[in-house]
């Protein structure tokens, strides 16, 4: 569930780039295609909160501590994970803009697709949690 809502987040960044803008602005200069859809989907009650949320992970999850490119192929590999059928193109999209090459988005997808083959060897032979903790000593 925590994945799905960080995609969801991310898609909500991509959807409100400049890059989809249709050049008309509204009398603050701020494109009027630039709404974020994904605040206009929330209750009237939740679009201020979601809009400054979705403000803050631009400034300082997509444009923090992770370079923009790094940042774009985990959202890739997060999307692949959901099978996100909006958050793969824009993502990869993205990425490309931020330098990501075809080689970089191939490995971040069969990065996404190996977790995805680990996960459901362990879980559908029903792994003991314990004994897999500890091969991963912190």
């Amino acid at each position: 569930m925590f994945i799905k809502s960080v995609a969801i987040t991310f898609l909500a960044l991509i959807l409100s780039s400049p890059a989809l803008s249709d050049g008309h602005a509204d009398e603050h200069g701020k494109s009027k295609s630039s709404v974020d859809p994904m605040v206009a989907l929330q209750p009237a009650a939740n679009q201020d909160a979601a809009a400054a949320y979705y403000q803050a992970v631009e400034k300082h999850v997509f444009n923090g501590a992770m370079p923009a490119k790094q940042a774009q192929l985990a959202a890739i590999s997060a999307s692949v994970a959901i099978k996100c059928l909006y958050c793969i193109p824009a993502h990869t999209s993205m990425a490309k803009a931020a330098g990501a090459t075809d080689e970089e988005i191939k490995t971040a997808v069969a990065i996404a697709a190996d977790v995805a083959l680990k996960s459901a060897l362990l879980y559908g032979n029903q792994y003991d949690m314990d004994t897999f903790i500890k091969m991963f000593p912190q």
